[in-house]
C-alpha cells in the first residue's frame, strides 16, 4: 500500500471476551463504512491473545479483509507479528523499543 495514512483511522482492539468472529465482523463494518487504515491492538495480557499464534491468525483475517477494500493494516507493538501476518506495518510508540539509532527500525522493517 503505497498511498497516504487515512483520515478514518481504527485502532480495533477485541474486548477479552468477545469472540472473535464478532470481532471481524465489527472492523469488517467499520471497514465498509469507510474506515481507510486499521490498526490491530493485542494486548499480552489478553486471556485470548496473550500468545502470537492467536495473534498472527487474527491479523491475517484482518489483513484480507482490509486488503480487499485497499486498506493497511498496521500492528501495534508486535514487529514479529507484523512481519509474520503479511501486515503493511508495526505501530511502535517511543518507548515501546529501546532505539539503537535513528531509522534502525524502519530500515530493519523493510
Amino acid at each position: 500500500m503505497t498511498r497516504p495514512l487515512g483520515r478514518l483511522y481504527l485502532v480495533a482492539t477485541p474486548r477479552p471476551d468477545q469472540p472473535e468472529d464478532e470481532f471481524v465482523v465489527r472492523v469488517e463494518a467499520a471497514l465498509d463504512g469507510g474506515v481507510d487504515t486499521l490498526q490491530l491492538r493485542c494486548k499480552a495480557d489478553s486471556p485470548a491473545y496473550g500468545e502470537a499464534r492467536a495473534v498472527i491468525r487474527l491479523a491475517g483475517r484482518l489483513r484480507d479483509l482490509a486488503h480487499a477494500r485497499g486498506v493497511p493494516l498496521f500492528i501495534n507493538d508486535r514487529v514479529d507479528i507484523a512481519a509474520a501476518s503479511g501486515a503493511d506495518g508495526v505501530h511502535l510508540g517511543q518507548g515501546d523499543l529501546p532505539s539503537p539509532g535513528p531509522g534502525h527500525w524502519r530500515r530493519a522493517c523493510g
